[in-house]
């Protein structure tokens, strides 16, 4: 019960300027995620093979691939603009429950099968510069 009293007392302590500047930095928080993190969508997919790549397909059609990997084979979808793994032999099948990619850097990997799908548009970015 004390514990409650304090709390309505430090309650009373926030003055109606003071709940103004929160409402300023929380409204300026999520302006600035979604301006920022808006990545632009992907014309490319990648398909990687023990890391190196094996091939390269514009997400503007409607095709199913299937890619040999080390556990069997991988059935890769993709679908006017965005792309996901559809059948993997892996056990957990991760790879399959991360669900379509369309923006630009975006990755899939499937670690049992050793194959990675990554999204690339019209020209290379890079998300770090490495000295």
């Amino acid at each position: 019960m004390a514990l409650i009293k304090k709390l309505l007392q430090s309650y009373k302590v926030i003055k109606v300027g003071d709940w103004f500047v929160i409402l300023l930095f929380c409204a300026l928080i999520i302006f600035s995620i979604k301006s920022l993190w808006n990545l632009p969508k992907g014309e490319y997919l990648e398909i990687y093979k023990k890391n190196e790549i094996l091939a390269t397909y514009s997400l503007n059609q409607k095709i199913t691939k299937k890619i040999n990997g080390m556990k069997g084979v991988t059935e890769i979808m993709i679908d006017n603009g965005k792309v996901r793994f559809s059948e993997s032999l892996c056990p957990k099948k991760y790879c399959i429950h991360q669900g379509w990619i369309n923006k630009t850097n975006q990755m899939v990997v499937c670690i049992p099968n050793q194959i990675s799908i990554s999204i690339i548009g019209a020209k290379r970015g890079y998300d770090t510069i490495n000295y």
